[in-house]
């Protein structure tokens, strides 16, 4: 009786956590859809399904290589558990690491200092009252100023200034739901850790 009380405790505890968790989004489930155009006149299209505002996610990126190379594509999966999946579909394998989660709701102090983030202003896009970031990442040669219009947690409009890329949103479906399986590494994938 007293191991069953005191494992439904940390049950109840653990849930109240969770609830009390700072959302990434503010909304619960939706299907995002954005295009990213770099200098070069290259588009990839990036569609972003997540569930429970943000704590499990999915993206697929698609991207023409041009020429006859064809179209490549990367799939991820983003999970409470704290890691991040990517997928390779062909070989059936999915390599785990750690989920660097930018939550432009509730920033942490050590994300704003290491992206020396700021908010630069309140600004209506397209219908939408944004927040507009801006970031300072440090890259292998140079540090790249982002500019990120922000709605609800969602960014719905980013430029980039090196490399010089400018991704804008296509379309947001909220949804009720999204199937579960979105969300899990598929069954037969070995997953290593990265």
């Amino acid at each position: 009786m007293k191991k069953t009380l005191t494992i439904a405790l940390c049950l109840a505890a653990a849930a109240a956590a969770f609830a009390q968790a700072p959302h990434k989004y503010g909304i619960k489930c939706a299907i995002v859809k954005t295009v990213t155009e770099n200098a070069n006149g290259m588009k990839s299209y990036n569609t972003l399904w997540f569930d429970d505002y943000g704590a499990r996610e999915r993206t697929l990126t698609t991207m023409d290589m041009g020429g006859d190379m064809g179209t490549a594509e990367w799939l991820s999966i983003a999970l409470p558990d704290g890691k991040m999946y990517m997928l390779d579909e062909s070989r059936k394998k999915a390599g785990a690491s750690p989920r660097i989660n930018i939550n432009y709701l509730d920033m942490d102090e050590d994300m704003v200092k290491a992206r020396k983030a700021k908010v630069l202003r309140q600004e209506k896009l397209d219908g939408r009252d944004c927040t507009v970031w801006e970031e300072k990442v440090k890259q292998l040669l140079s540090t790249a100023t982002i500019t990120t219009w922000v709605w609800k947690g969602i960014p719905v409009r980013c430029e980039i200034n090196k490399p010089k890329s400018t991704t804008t949103l296509l379309s947001i479906e909220q949804k009720s739901s999204l199937p579960a399986s979105l969300f899990t590494v598929p069954k037969g994938y070995t997953i290593k850790e990265l």
